[in-house]
């Protein structure tokens, strides 16, 4: 995995992770997508915002190390690990099920096995509400824009596959 540091973090963290939020890139589904948002956070123009990883169907890249607070999900960037993922949020579930997507969703699905067990957080779908009470586990920005108001993005959009990528982390942790 390669390591591009993003510009906009905070150093450390001021809650243990427990959550694992998954985004879209808004940018489209090619070789080096991945890559080319990793150095944009990286870069002299970069936004006001960051992720800990960006994920492609070629890899994935770290841009903020876990034990620091990346910039992507204003409510649980504290509690969050952030992923991107290339692709966009108006997907059909047809684009979510091209071979891109699928391929890109094998290392996303390994990286939130992996980060999930690092961090002890289950396997499970969260909710806003789920997030508003503290629950751990996985969501997407929709449901951190849902519980705290502080966002309005709604990635990685309604037709993601949550059910079977939720099968998909729970059949890698058991294996």
């Amino acid at each position: 995995m390669r390591f591009i540091q993003a510009k906009n973090f905070t150093k450390g963290r001021i809650s243990p992770v427990k959550h694992i939020v998954l985004h879209t890139m808004e940018a489209p589904e090619k070789p080096k997508t991945a890559e080319n948002v990793a150095n944009w956070f990286a870069g002299k123009s970069a936004p006001k915002a960051s992720a800990h990883y960006c994920v492609g169907a070629d890899g994935v890249i770290q841009c903020v190390k876990d034990e620091d607070t990346a910039w992507h999900a204003p409510g649980a960037n504290s509690t969050g690990i952030g992923i991107e993922m290339v692709g966009y949020a108006s997907q059909t579930k047809d684009q979510w099920n091209d071979s891109f997507s699928r391929t890109m969703l094998e290392h996303v699905a390994l990286l939130v096995v992996d980060i999930a067990k690092k961090h002890n957080i289950p396997l499970r779908k969260i909710s806003a509400d789920d997030l508003k009470v503290g629950t751990s586990g996985v969501c997407g920005h929709v449901d951190v824009s849902k519980a705290f108001g502080k966002s309005n993005h709604y990635d990685p959009g309604p037709n993601f596959p949550w059910d079977q990528f939720v099968a998909t982390l729970r059949k890698l942790a058991c294996g």
